[in-house]
């Protein structure tokens, strides 16, 4: 059973800030780690969370190699997408 590897206390307060402060979906992440730590498993965070088990467990793993800096999004290649005014 995949879950969030054992946190520090610092971790969880960083956790909860993001979970608290950050936009969108790193909030979202910060809070399926702690939920994690907490037992819950990737079936049940997929449902929580509405997204597949597949992407619960990359966040998983992204948290398990860099802490909570994995779970911001990586930088894309590309031009980004432009807004145009009408």
């Amino acid at each position: 059973m995949l879950h969030a590897r054992t946190l520090t206390d610092e971790e969880r307060k960083q956790l909860r800030r993001m979970a608290r402060c950050e936009v969108g979906r790193v909030s979202q992440r910060a809070t399926l780690i702690l939920l994690s730590g907490r037992n819950k498993n990737v079936s049940e965070l997929s449902e929580i969370f509405g997204m597949s088990r597949a992407s619960v467990r990359l966040w998983i793993h992204r948290f398990n190699q860099h802490s909570a800096a994995g779970l911001y999004d990586e930088e894309r290649c590309g031009r980004p997408h432009s807004v145009q005014a009408d």
